[in-house]
């Protein structure tokens, strides 16, 4: 079952599949991919992964170390990207969101094209990710009012809040995942409003399968818990600010 809104405030959604990591030989590979995508998605992007280190003695110094691991691939209004790394897939739809069944679609096109390119040999982690930004029109914002799940102050402290972040690890049992919730004020738009971010990341760690429909279905599962959390985190008062309701 899916949920749908008029005013979704997804600022952006993305599926990602983690694979054991090839060596810096098959960038190649991986750049060739582009040749295949670039109708749809005709920008590309070297994707760079930074380390960096920090000493102290003697000398105090830090360096830092970059190596390619892929491509990003984007269609023309940026809307759309694709990763395709030496460690990974993701597919991610920046707002407007548009629906599920079309990320589901799109992304499990996209991982034909990257499966069939460098064969991975094991997927070592599969995740569904919603960020959603909720802008909500008062000056002073009472979490309880919008939000089930908010920071807990003690009534033995002051109550006012300038800003808050706090995030939630929340293991899955039933299928072995895990759901990260990470809820936090950022500046609103406008004075006469509040911001907060609401990040649900559901992820299932080494997993065991023996086919693509194994990796979709875990996929959807993912997806489902998801809106069974963001549903769960919110008040009518909230999901009355992103207009009509659709069940499909």
């Amino acid at each position: 079952m899916g949920v749908q809104y008029d005013n979704a405030p997804i600022t952006e959604a993305l599926i990602d599949i983690r694979v054991e990591s090839l060596p810096a030989s098959r960038l190649g590979d991986l750049e060739a991919i582009h040749e295949l995508v670039k109708d749809q998605y005709p920008e590309k992007q070297q994707h760079v992964y930074f380390e960096g280190q920090f000493s102290v003695g003697a000398e105090v110094g830090a360096v830092t170390h970059q190596a390619p691991m892929g491509f990003v691939f984007r269609t023309k209004d940026k809307k759309q990207i694709f990763q395709a790394r030496l460690d990974g897939f993701t597919v991610s739809r920046l707002r407007p969101y548009g629906n599920w069944l079309d990320l589901r679609d799109q992304a499990r096109k996209l991982w034909g094209v990257y499966r069939a390119a460098i064969g991975p040999k094991k997927i070592i982690r599969v995740a569904v990710r919603y960020i959603n930004r909720i802008d909500i029109p008062v000056r002073e914002l009472d979490c309880k009012e919008y939000f089930l799940t908010t920071p807990e102050v003690s009534p033995l402290l002051p109550q006012e809040l300038s800003g808050f972040f706090m995030k939630l690890q929340m293991p899955q049992p039933d299928f072995g995942g895990m759901l990260v919730l990470t809820q936090t004020s950022v500046p609103p738009p406008a004075p006469d409003m509040n911001s907060v971010i609401l990040d649900l990341d559901v992820i299932k760690e080494d997993p065991e399968f023996s086919s693509d429909d194994e990796v979709w279905a875990m996929l959807e599962a993912l997806r489902d818990r998801k809106n069974v959390f963001f549903e769960g985190c919110l008040t009518d008062k909230t999901r009355a600010l992103f207009g009509e309701r659709r069940v499909y």
